[in-house]
């Protein structure tokens, strides 16, 4: 998958505390806050998830089709 790069035309700023979207998958927590030009996620997984587990089912891909760039606050992510 190619990366396009990304124009930014304004500053904006937004919260996840009142998300314009929540995806509540098997033990997961996705907060969506959408910008001109850009989506924002905050992830939130509880011990034991995976993606095989509790996405894959849902989105019914062997990997997600989506470019993310992403900041670890606590714990750790890693493949399985």
């Amino acid at each position: 998958m190619a990366y396009s790069g990304m124009n930014v035309a304004k500053f904006e700023t937004r919260s996840h505390d009142s998300p314009d979207e929540v995806r509540t998958p098997d033990k997961s927590r996705i907060e969506i806050a959408r910008l001109t030009g850009a989506t924002l996620g905050r992830f939130n997984f509880e011990p034991g998830w995976k993606w095989s587990e509790c996405i894959k089912p849902v989105v019914k891909t062997d990997s997600c089709q989506v470019a993310h760039v992403g900041h670890v606050v606590s714990g750790a992510l890693t493949s399985e």
